[in-house]
Parts: structure tokens; C-alpha cells; sequence
């Protein structure tokens, strides 16, 4: 079986959420009840900014993934280059 190169597989089943933004909001300076110290904390009531949700791939152990997919770069640690996998597991995989 000759082997596709530029090719890498999941390590295990993952789910990689790319592009994701946690949401912003604007700061309060508060009086800290207990010691009297004005800290700065976030208003929640406030969104500055909504943030993104991301957009999210899933992939089965040992699915096969272009090496320029945005998920691999995203989550490098998360992938394997597909010449180090077993032809075992990748015909599991397949199965």
C-alpha cells in the first residue's frame, strides 16, 4: 500500500475547535468589602466584544487529515505523522 505523503492521522478521537474567541467585557474598579482595596474586575453586564465560537472538527482514532488542515494546525500535539502509524490501527480505523 504506498503511503499518501503531506498525510498525518489523530492520535485518539478529538474534537479541535478552531478560531474560538472568549467574549470581552468592559472593567469595573470596585472596593474589595473585606480588606478596603480597590481592585478592577469584569462587568459582565457589559460585552465589549461577543467573542466566536470557533468552528469545530471532529475526528475518529486514526482518521487520516491533510497536514494543511486548520484543526492540525491548530492542535498539532493532537495529530501524528501518518508514516509513524500502524498499518494495523489504520485499517481499524478504516474498518
Amino acid at each position: 500500500m504506498a503511503k499518501k505523503t503531506g498525510m498525518v492521522v489523530a492520535r485518539e478521537a478529538i474534537v479541535v475547535v478552531v478560531g474560538a474567541r472568549a467574549p470581552e467585557y468592559g472593567k469595573v474598579t470596585i472596593t474589595h468589602n473585606k480588606t478596603g482595596e480597590r481592585i478592577t474586575i469584569d462587568n459582565q453586564m457589559d460585552v465589549v466584544d461577543e467573542g466566536d465560537p470557533g468552528v469545530p472538527y471532529a475526528f475518529k482514532p486514526f482518521q487520516k487529515v491533510s497536514a494543511n488542515h486548520p484543526a492540525v494546525k491548530a492542535c498539532p500535539g493532537g495529530f501524528m505523522p501518518l508514516e509513524d502509524a500502524d498499518e494495523a490501527d489504520l485499517e481499524l480505523a478504516n474498518a
